[in-house]
Formats: structure tokens, sequence, C-alpha cells
């Protein structure tokens, strides 16, 4: 689609750097104007900041979790988890009633007011599309000849995962929208991959703090019968990181699919469809 007909059935994707690279949407939160990150990888329908909530006017739950949301790497927020009802959540040309919103603090530099999360991308039955840039409500069938992947749900993650390889070995990888190549620390051991660089410490939102390092050395992740190189990555402690018991080996998730990767290869991730799109 192009031209107008895109424009209505579209909006169009921005792009940060947040703590790596993520894509925006302009939004508006009960009539407030907001932007929104795409977060494939988040479990909530969708949320916003404790500050965005009071300038929308929204009235507060009580707090559901006090040690969630923080302001810095490994510093809790102060003000916790909570709840509110917008009336209203526009997108583009969408507008979703008695949207449920999560409240809780993120690091502002730079600025964040909120997120959109997998029950709004799955609830509005949206298609991500890093390579025009491109959020897409009706995604349509796949281009011709191109490649693609089921995502399965996995209800432990509370993400889409795909069956991969890494370097010829067998993985399954969250698709996620934010942030680059991440592989879990364990799984990195069992592919043989090498740590290179620290890359510093990473924050989970209850305050959780784990070291991270890059990739040495070239590798590859395999999809739909096709060997995508991979520029770079890091590995740490997924399951440290979200603050989550570690599964049974082989339903663990070994990675994530993130923003860098997905853009690189112009992927298209059909939410509605539960299918990873590539070009062929």
């Amino acid at each position: 689609m192009t031209g107008t007909l895109d424009d209505l059935r579209s909006v169009e994707l921005t792009f940060r750097v947040t703590s790596g690279l993520r894509p925006y949407v302009d939004a508006e939160v009960g009539g407030l104007p907001v932007r929104l990150m795409v977060h494939a990888n988040a479990s909530f329908t969708a949320m916003v900041t404790h500050d965005v909530a009071r300038r929308a006017g929204l009235a507060l739950g009580p707090a559901v979790r006090d040690g969630y949301g923080i302001s810095a790497v490994g510093r809790l927020g102060g003000r916790g988890r909570t709840t509110a009802t917008v009336a209203a959540l526009r997108v583009g040309p969408d507008v979703a009633p008695d949207v449920a919103l999560a409240v809780f603090d993120v690091p502002q530099d730079p600025p964040v007011d909120g997120m959109l999360g997998l029950g709004w991308l799955r609830e509005r039955a949206v298609a991500v599309d890093l390579g025009a840039g491109r959020l897409r409500f009706g995604a349509g069938p796949p281009a011709p000849g191109a490649r693609v992947v089921p995502m399965a749900w996995d209800e432990e993650w509370g993400a889409y995962v795909v069956a991969t390889t890494v370097d010829g070995r067998p993985a399954r990888f969250v698709v996620s929208t934010v942030a680059g190549v991440v592989v879990d620390a364990v799984a990195a051991d069992r592919f043989g991959l090498e740590r290179g660089r620290p890359l510093g410490d990473d924050g989970g939102p209850t305050g959780t703090v784990v070291a991270s390092s890059a990739v040495a050395g070239g590798w590859s992740v395999g999809l739909g019968g096709a060997s995508y190189p991979v520029a770079g990555g890091s590995v740490m402690d997924l399951y440290a990181y979200a603050e989550q018991e570690r599964p049974e080996p082989g339903r663990a998730v070994d990675g994530f699919l993130g923003c860098d990767f997905l853009l690189t290869y112009q992927a298209v991730v059909d939410v509605a469809g539960e299918r990873l799109v590539l070009p062929a």
C-alpha cells in the first residue's frame, strides 16, 4: 500500500536510541499527545509513567506492586506499579476505548512517555513493519517469495517466540521490537558463542542489575531456511534480568531478536497473523 490509503490504515514509526534502538509512534492518551514505544517484548496492554498519568488526569488504582519501576539502572522509582483506565487511546486512525494501563516509572534520559505492549498489539491486530517504518492496522498477505516464520505464544515469558538456529544449533528466540539481539548467558554457552568486551550493566524493571558483554566474532541466526548474519549482539542472564525462575531445559527463552536485527533485514512482525515475515 502506498500514498493516502497507506496513511489511513497505518501510522509512521520513528526510531530513537533509548537503551538501544527502539520504534515509537505518536499517540493520544485521553486526549493528551504522547509518544509511545512499540514494545513486542512487554506482556502488558500498554503503560504510561506516573507523570504522564497525572498530566492526562487519570485516576490511579491502588499499587499492585511496590518494588516495580525504575528511575535509573538498579534504582527503583519509589512509586511502584499501579493501574489506570483511559477512556480512549488513539494511535493514528485507531481508537481503543476503556484501555487498562499499567503505570510505573521508567528512566527518563531521554524522556519516555510510555509503551504499547503485546496486549494492545494483539487486541488491535497490528503489524509492525520495520522495513517500511509503519505500524499497520491490517498487514495483508506476505509478498510473493517472502520468508514466513510462524510465531508461537510462550505463556511463561509472555511473548511470541520463533524456532531459530544459532550457527546451526536449534534455539528459541523472542521476537522483540526493541534494542539489539540479546542471547541468554546459559544459551550462549550451549551455542559456543564467545564473550567479548564488557558492555556495562542492564537494569530490569524490578531493580535487578545484570552484567552484559558483547558477542565476539561473527555468528548467524537461521530463519525460514535462510541464514542471517548478526552484527554484534550481547550476552546476559535474561532470567536474572527479568527476576524470573529459569525453566527446565527446552522451555527456556534463548534470546531476543531486537530492533537492530529486524530493521536490518526489513522484517514485518505481523502480530495479527502470528508470523514474522522477511523479504526474499
